[in-house]
Formats: C-alpha cells, structure tokens, sequence
C-alpha cells in the first residue's frame, strides 16, 4: 500500500470556483493537511463536507511527515491544502510532496487558481516565457541584488507583493530597471478585481496618493532590445541638472547615473559636461 497525496488547488477570493472534482477527492481523502483550518472550514462548509484537519503549515511542516507516512502505510488519501490558490506556490507543502514521493505515495495535483497565472494572462505583457519570484527578500541589500540578478531578464517577471511594502518594492524596481511597463493586478477574482497598467513611475504616482488596501500580484515586463535606450535624452539631462545643482563632480554624476539609467558611463559624462559648460556661460552672462 502506498495511498495517494492531492495537491488540491482552492480559490483564492471566489468560492464559485471551487470544482466538482476538489469535492470528490476532499471526500476521499482520510484527512486534510490545512495551512490554516480556520480558512479551510469554510471551504469544507461550503461543501457540505466534514473531515479531519491536521494544521500543516511554515511552521509544523516537518513535524507531519509522521501523520503522511501512517497514511502511506494504511494506503490512504490525503488532501493538501493552502489558505487560497494552489499549495507550494509562496506557500508550504514542499517537504510533503517529497515526502510522499519517497514514500511512494502517488502525487496528483487537481486544477484550480492561482494567483500568479491570472495576473500574467491578464497583463496584456508577453506570456510565452515568464518566471515567476514571488515576494521579494525584505532587507533593502539583498532585495537590489536580486533585482540586479534580472534586470536582464528578457522573460516576463512575476511578483508578489504585500500591500504594505507596494511603494517600496515598486520604487527598487524604478532605480534598477528603469522605467518599463508594469500590471498590477489587485484582488483576483474577488468583487473589487482590478488590472492597473503602466510605466513604474505612473503606478508609484497613482499609488502614492491614495491608501492601499488588497493582496496585488507584479507583472513586469522583460528587457527587450530597446530597454536600455528607453531613458530619452532630456530625462538624463534634467537628472544632470539636479545633480550638478548639488554640487556634484561631473566624474561622481557620471557613475551615479549611467548606474541609475543602466547607460554608459562616457555618455553621462559628456553630458554632464555640456551641461556643466552651459551653466558656466550662463553665469558668466
């Protein structure tokens, strides 16, 4: 006997789309491992359904294991469930599914949302090759680094991201990619479901004014042949001039900017002179 583990896909804000076949194999199964029982007694209540729930969440994970590998010996069923959308993706159930493997239970993944997916169909930015980050680190270093690691990237990115953090995270992206087209996608599936697309700097505008509230997923387009040129000419000129007015070195604005607009160092340079020789004649006049 080896029993089978269901990686079970719940929804994520609907309960309409909860499916016939999450039911039968719910009912099958001689357990729920829940990542919290509180959320999914309501799904079980929407069901009509009564069954055993064991807590398994970031925390306990390992310590169920033990539970998985009874189930395994009996030949029975076990359903995997996260709070909303499909297990494992920004959530736990990891070292269950390796767990099952080696146990030789079978794996069976049933169909149902999530979250990333629904934000990157409905983007309108290329879906043909994407990955998918979910949330970035919180310590500002490695959370540059990390942005640094894609800013080359020529697939579609995929965040998550806290309401809390949104400014902050879209501001990094801002410093290091420059200003690409971006969809944020906020409350999926649920009443107040909304798509917000754009350049990085317009969505940080629209967002800095008004109190953020929902769960929102980052799609943000990769580097395509022109990502580098996107900076116009007059956007580098007026940053060099906030610079110099700051009694910057031309060397110092050189490297700070080529850094911030991802574009030779020589080029700044010969700006960052032009402008500082048009700032001395005028003075001099």
């Amino acid at each position: 006997m080896s029993g089978t583990l269901f990686i079970v896909a719940t929804p994520i804000g609907n309960l309409d789309d909860l499916t016939i076949r999450i039911r039968k194999v719910i009912e099958q199964s001689k357990f729920v491992l829940a990542e919290d029982t509180r959320v999914t007694i309501k799904i079980l209540n929407h069901l009509n359904l009564k069954k055993q729930m064991v807590s398994c969440h970031e925390h306990n994970e390992g310590a169920r294991l033990q539970e998985l590998a009874q189930a395994a010996a009996q030949g029975d069923s076990v359903a995997l469930i996260s709070d909303a959308g499909t297990p494992l993706i920004s959530d736990p159930g990891y070292q269950i599914v390796r767990e099952a493997i080696a146990l030789g239970m079978s794996v069976v993944p049933i169909p149902g949302p999530s979250a990333f997916l629904l934000a990157l169909v409905g983007s309108g930015l290329p879906c043909d090759k994407f990955v998918f980050e979910g949330f970035l680190p919180d310590k500002v270093s490695a959370q540059k680094s990390r942005l640094e690691e894609l800013r080359t990237d020529n697939r579609t990115i995929v965040f998550y991201v806290s309401p809390h953090k949104l400014i902050k995270n879209l501001t990094a992206l801002l410093d290091v990619f420059g200003d690409r087209d971006i969809c944020l996608a906020r409350e999926l599936t649920k009443l107040h479901e909304e798509f917000v697309r754009g350049k990085i700097s317009t969505i940080i505008e629209k967002y800095s004014n008004q109190e953020i509230r929902g769960e929102f997923v980052l799609v943000v387009a990769g580097m395509t042949a022109n990502s580098q040129s996107e900076t116009t000419e007059d956007e580098l000129r007026d940053a060099i001039r906030k610079e110099l007015k700051a009694n910057r070195s031309v060397k110092d604005i050189a490297a700070l900017l080529a850094d911030q607009f991802h574009c030779k160092k020589s080029d700044v340079y010969r700006l960052a002179l032009d402008e500082q020789n048009a700032g001395e004649q005028l003075s001099d006049t």
